[in-house]
């Protein structure tokens, strides 16, 4: 914006534009003329946005509240899809042969890794109990995915694939040291309760991981619906909704950590109270 004077930076006297030396205060302005300037165009710039800021607002202020609301339900009816869902020929059938070798393969690979960790390699026990965790860990997330069972189907395999590994790790040391195949007193019994228990849990974690990963997946496919969210109840108030939804989002991400959780503490129990 164009002028023909400018404030002089020291007493605040309005000089003409050209001037160099302040006609009041006799100081020079050589140096602090260009930032002087400078100044003053964006003290006039924010004086401008400020009142079309204010225009604005006046504007918005003339639209009725409830003509706002009608709009974006309606333009939110008008653009929203509906959540995509995977074709029919996508969707796999449940697997009972995908639960039976998914037990299979986690009693023959404990029991593999039993036989080579102490017998072959003599390795220190609680590596093998580390093992014997993570593994079932993985073959529960493999049997989730692939039998697509439920909750119930997966926990029974669960304890099929803890009670069998057990009793495999169990005749295994039997055969190879000439002792009895099952315990002889209460200690070494509750430490077979306590493997198997450890092992069930982490078969069953993996499934927990899985239904955590798929749900949140779906999640992910679905867009959010502006109409839903701007939906009020009887009372005039949002509903919650979006906050049931989201504990229990909470709840379902935090049932794989104490599942886990607790089948390492079963069965690192033994070393961890030496």
């Amino acid at each position: 914006m164009s002028r023909s004077t400018f404030d002089c930076p020291y007493c605040c006297s309005d000089i003409p534009l050209q001037a160099s030396v302040c006609s009041h205060c006799t100081r020079d302005l050589v140096l602090f003329k260009p930032l002087a300037l400078r100044l003053q165009d964006l003290a006039d710039e924010v004086a401008q946005l400020k009142t079309q800021v204010q225009q604005q607002s006046e504007l918005w202020g003339q639209i009725p509240v409830q003509e706002m609301g009608a709009a974006a339900l309606s333009y939110a009816h008008e653009h929203e899809q509906p959540p995509q869902s995977e074709p029919d020929h996508l969707v796999k059938a449940p697997s009972w042969m995908a639960l039976s070798l998914s037990v299979a393969l986690t009693t023959a690979a404990i029991g593999l890794c039993h036989w080579v960790l102490l017998f072959v390699y003599d390795v220190r026990p609680l590596f093998l109990r580390l093992l014997t965790i993570l593994l079932p860990v993985l073959t529960g997330y493999i049997c989730a995915r692939q039998s697509r069972l439920g909750g119930l189907w997966q926990a029974l395999a669960a304890g099929a694939a803890g009670m069998v590994s057990v009793w495999l790790m169990l005749a295994i040391t039997a055969y190879m040291d000439g002792v009895p195949l099952w315990p002889d007193n209460p200690r070494d019994w509750r430490e077979t309760l306590e493997y198997t228990a450890s092992i069930t849990l982490a078969f069953f974690t993996g499934f927990l991981i899985h239904s955590l990963l798929s749900r949140w997946a779906r999640e992910q496919r679905q867009k959010i619906s502006l109409k839903v969210l701007l939906s009020r109840d009887a009372n005039g108030k949002y509903k919650i909704a979006e906050v049931t939804h989201q504990v229990q989002s909470l709840v379902a991400a935090v049932a794989p950590l104490v599942s886990a959780g607790t089948a390492l503490y079963s069965g690192l129990k033994i070393f961890l109270s030496n």
